[in-house]
């Protein structure tokens, strides 16, 4: 029987692709024989598993919960019913998983019930805090995004290692049709938000502000969003505005490539749980400037961004960007962010992680491709 890696997720295969989805790729990509479980659908009544058409021995589970209520069973019984369910995927997939790599901490977070299999707990949102304590205890190793969620995590692992997001590299990227090429007026600046447009921690207020204030540049705003929204209700009107829904992952680099200026707006109640939105890395690898709210992870990286303290000096900021355009978007300040983004793709962080696994006596062969 062969091995594989079942990585367990709190977002679908099709959502939007986050650094579960790029890790999950790239090992498949590497050899690796991967499962990728999405969160329960309990419409199902067995699982089903489907080969994901662009990555072979990439594969994507859905399946109904292992019990209902589960998380009210004594923690014996529960994990009981968890390993039971796990020796049955494997009959169904004809598959030894020898890997289980936990991105969420609301179900399967007793690690305990995957026996002697690797276990890599890993934690990319801080606000991800359903039982962080018991999954980072009991897995085997622990990897996180950033000091604040390390901090959460080392008193219950002391193998707990902060891997900064991955870059993402874009295969067959897809150009803007004519009509979409079109939204870039070849004689006005260009700036651009990527991501969910009705996110609780978008600072929506101050993006409106922003394009309210700075009418001669054109906003694009990419992701989903209601017309309910705060931002929609706010800037919906606006005609420096232009509001593109959701797009395929395939067409950011050149909706990326024809902005000026790369927009991170989040609240400030929130920075914690944004400290490293997973958006930097493709802005990064873009070249373009980015104007960023308090974003803790690149407090020691100024060189790669221009980012405020306090988000009433957000316009400001905004300003001088838009109006020395020439600087800003300078060829050494976009090949310092095009590197940095080149040395840390997905690739990459699977390196450093393979070896820390060494380090500890996790790794063995079979397990890295």
């Amino acid at each position: 029987m062969v091995s594989g890696i079942l990585v367990i997720s709190p977002e679908n295969w099709h959502e939007h692709d986050v650094s579960k989805h790029h890790y999950a790729r790239t090992l498949a990509e590497r050899g690796a024989v991967v499962f990728f479980l999405n969160p329960p659908d309990n419409s199902l009544n067995r699982l089903s598993v489907q080969q994901e058409e662009s990555t072979p021995d990439l594969y994507i589970i859905a399946a109904p919960k292992v019990a209902s209520g589960l998380r009210f069973y004594p923690a014996i019984v529960r994990r009981w019913l968890e390993k039971r369910w796990l020796a049955r995927l494997e009959d169904s997939i004809r598959t030894k998983i020898d890997i289980i790599w936990l991105f969420e901490n609301s179900r399967f977070f007793d690690m305990r019930f995957a026996g002697d299999r690797l276990k890599i707990y890993h934690q990319v949102d801080l606000n991800q805090d359903f039982n962080p304590k018991i999954a980072a205890s009991t897995a085997d190793i622990c990897f996180c995004t950033t000091d604040f969620i390390k901090e959460r995590l080392i008193p219950f692992n002391s193998r707990t290692y902060k891997i900064h997001h991955g870059t993402a590299i874009v295969k067959n990227k897809e150009s803007l049709t004519t009509d979409q090429e079109a939204r870039f007026k070849p004689d006005c600046t260009h700036a651009v938000y990527i991501g969910n447009l009705d996110m609780l921690y978008l600072d929506a207020e101050l993006l409106a502000s922003v394009a309210v204030q700075f009418q001669q540049v054109q906003f694009h705003f990419i992701g989903g969003y209601r017309k309910d929204g705060i931002l929609w209700r706010l800037t919906g009107g606006l005609p420096n505005v232009t509001w593109w829904g959701k797009v395929g992952h395939r067409m950011i680099p050149a909706i990326l490539d024809h902005g000026d200026v790369l927009l991170v707006t989040y609240q400030t109640e929130h920075h914690k749980d944004q400290a490293s939105p997973h958006k930097f890395m493709e802005y990064l690898a873009s070249g373009k400037v980015i104007a960023s709210t308090y974003t803790d992870e690149y407090k020691d990286k100024l060189h790669l961004l221009e980012m405020v303290e306090r988000n009433d000096d957000f316009p400001d900021t905004f300003g001088k960007i838009v109006t020395n355009l020439e600087k800003y978007n300078g060829p050494e300040r976009q090949e310092a962010r095009i590197e940095f983004a080149r040395q840390n793709t997905y690739d990459k962080q699977l390196d450093k992680i393979f070896t820390l696994l060494k380090k500890h006596d996790l790794y063995h062969n079979s397990r890295e491709k």
